[in-house]
């Protein structure tokens, strides 16, 4: 276990740095997350789900009922064609890892709040941008623009997409494209959408997707082919999007016809490929930094959540700290590289066009889909039960 009385040294107050601080704190080690933005909280990003492995971690951080209130349950997960008409259905009750833990379809805005609040303003530094550090024999310096610098016994990069950390350890090539834009929305009406159903529509090289939010309104996305930026791009404008998704089952054209025009937003969803190593010496990273994934298997959260608690775990447990960073990245890297490479292919087959791309699409997603789609969304919540196990050993 560590001893030093420095804090661990967190770079990024997202989901996974909150994460981080508030499960090394519950182990008994003091973290500090340093974070960019000027403002507790966030009101960026979108909403997604959290599947098993992202509750289980909430849990572990003594946060879950106060998520669970912000958000809206998740019974069933439903794959249909452009029509509505079924592929194949997952009941969660059925394929849970645990009796009662249910997926939760929430705002990311919400989760990061509610973390940020857990962590309090001293475990929380604002305006905090790193401009480099350096690895001393003793730990990390970090030193950030304004000048400051700060020392600790390890530093962990959780500096999302464009981290700077994984920059200084990796270098940092442009981020892969997949070849389709992602839109996003809320219906201020359900518009009949089903409670406690995330449902995803495929057609044409296009998907449409839509889960409540608990509050009457209903999030929804949708993907088509189309280059990265908006260059080109015609769809952006939501009279567009209705023209597009026209003679789609009609809760689409409904939900649209509900969101307020500057409620959509436009993105492009981007991944990089996986790493050999994460980090060196007393340096590591978590969540986007080293595994940035498309949204295709909606994993990108509960994987960054599970990041923050396995990293404590490890680092409470081993007395060398270089070896338990080497030791959480071995285990997380058994998770998170098959479920990068699993979202990256779903994203490809979703994007074939022509005459028989929509039929082969949904072969698959009748035929291998429904076999293997249930186990990858519980892969990462195994991971859960290895740390149960050592937990309670170590307890006797």
């Amino acid at each position: 276990m560590l001893t030093s009385k420095k804090p661990i040294l967190i770079i990024g107050g997202g989901i996974g740095g909150a994460a981080a601080g508030l499960a090394l704190r519950q182990a008994g080690l003091d973290a500090v997350v340093y974070e960019a933005r000027s403002q507790r909280g966030t009101r960026y990003g979108g909403c997604y789900v959290l599947w098993y492995a992202g509750m289980r971690s909430l849990r572990r951080l003594g946060v879950a009922d106060k998520v669970r209130a912000a958000g809206h349950r998740v019974d069933r997960f439903e794959m249909c064609d452009e029509r509505g008409r079924l592929l194949y259905r997952v009941d969660m009750d059925s394929r849970s890892v645990e009796p009662g833990l249910r997926p939760l379809a929430i705002r990311r805005a919400d989760v990061v709040d509610i973390l940020h609040a857990e962590l309090g303003s001293e475990a929380l530094q604002l305006n905090s941008t790193l401009r480099e550090f350096r690895e001393t024999a003793a730990g990390v310096d970090a030193i950030f623009t304004n000048g400051r610098v700060e020392t600790g016994p390890v530093l962990i990069g959780a500096d999302g997409l464009h981290s700077r950390v994984r920059a200084h350890l990796h270098g940092l090539s442009p981020a892969r494209h997949p070849g389709y834009a992602h839109w996003s929305g809320i219906a201020e009406t359900d518009c009949g959408a089903p409670k406690h159903v995330f449902r995803i529509m495929h057609g044409n090289a296009a998907r449409f997707a839509f889960f409540h939010l608990g509050d009457g309104r209903v999030n929804w996305w949708c993907t088509r082919n189309a280059p990265a930026g908006s260059d080109g791009d015609h769809l952006g404008e939501l009279r567009a999007l209705e023209t597009a998704y026209r003679g789609w089952h009609p809760v689409v054209g409904d939900l649209l016809a509900a969101t307020a025009p500057e409620s959509v937003h436009r993105r492009d969803t981007v991944d990089r490929p996986p790493l050999r190593r994460w980090g060196r010496g007393r340096i590591t990273l978590l969540g986007d930094a080293a595994h940035a994934m498309t949204f295709d298997l909606g994993q990108g959260a509960g994987t960054s959540l599970t990041d923050g608690v396995t990293l404590a775990h490890h680092l409470s447990r081993r007395g060398a700290p270089i070896a338990a960073l080497r030791d959480y990245e071995r285990a997380r890297r058994a998770v998170t590289v098959p479920l990068a490479l699993a979202s990256r292919r779903i994203g490809e087959a979703t994007g074939w066009r022509g005459p028989f791309g929509p039929q082969m699409n949904h072969l698959i997603l009748r035929t291998i889909g429904a076999r293997i789609t249930p186990s990858l969304l519980a892969l990462d919540a195994r991971s859960h039960s290895a740390l149960d196990m050592e937990l309670s050993h170590a307890v006797r």
